[in-house]
């Protein structure tokens, strides 16, 4: 019976084996671990070194400059630039023959519309009497005496804007000039001889001195002559002078 149970009892080696077979796995597997982080790390390691290797490789660059230099480039020929005299015949330029010679600027010429003096003042920022109305006015223009009958002449080249019969100042007459010029003749009699859109020239007959004035009946025959320069009323005389 004891040979029997002295049979049965296990090894030394079994015994510790079952007795610490899982501390011994867990160090195999920590150990097998290891060793194979190391070989990676050492094939990283290794791997880093062989990139840097290749990195470090210089690299023979090129010059552009040098590259599109002609091998066989010739050296620019000089220019004489040694300044010539003019000769005698050469002709001056033009602005010096013309620098001495005065340049004429001619004006729009300007001429009265008739030969009479003014007997009725230009008055648009104080009152002036009106023998008609027998009261104190503005007045818009200037009163040119002038017989019946005598010819109206335009004051300067224009174009005929408006013929038409005012209520106050009778038939009147309206020329456009440049820069923004227009001249009202005004009084004028009933046969008027331009119509509108027709062009004139300075001192061309538009019509006649008549009394159609209704404003401006109680004094001698005369033209209500009117300037407008952009819409605005300004003084004949200055119009005219």
């Amino acid at each position: 019976m004891q040979n029997q149970e002295s049979n049965h009892q296990p090894s030394g080696f079994s015994k510790i084996l079952k007795e610490r077979g899982y501390y011994i796995l867990l160090a195999l597997c920590v150990l097998a671990v290891g060793i194979s982080g190391y070989v990676f790390i050492s094939s990283a390691v290794r791997q880093n070194q062989a990139s840097q290797e290749t990195l470090s490789v210089p690299v023979t660059a090129q010059d552009p400059e040098k590259d599109t230099k002609p091998s066989d480039t010739k050296k620019p020929t000089t220019a004489n630039t040694t300044p010539t005299e003019p000769s005698a015949s050469t002709s001056a330029p033009a602005e010096e023959e013309t620098a001495d010679t005065p340049v004429t600027i001619q004006s729009e010429s300007t001429v009265a519309p008739v030969s009479g003096q003014v007997i009725g003042d230009y008055a648009m920022e104080s009152l002036s009497y009106n023998a008609t109305t027998q009261d104190w006015r503005v007045h818009n223009g200037v009163d040119l005496a002038a017989a019946e009958g005598e010819n109206v002449l335009a004051a300067r080249s224009g174009t005929v804007t408006a013929v038409y019969e005012d209520e106050s100042y009778g038939y009147t007459v309206v020329l456009q000039h440049e820069n923004g010029y227009t001249t009202h003749y005004c009084n004028l009699a009933e046969s008027v001889a331009v119509s509108a859109g027709q062009t004139v020239a300075a001192g061309d007959v538009i019509g006649t001195v008549g009394r159609t004035a209704i404003l401006e009946v109680g004094a001698e025959p005369h033209l209500h002559f009117a300037v407008y320069c952009d819409g605005v009323s300004v003084d004949p005389t200055a119009f005219l002078s």
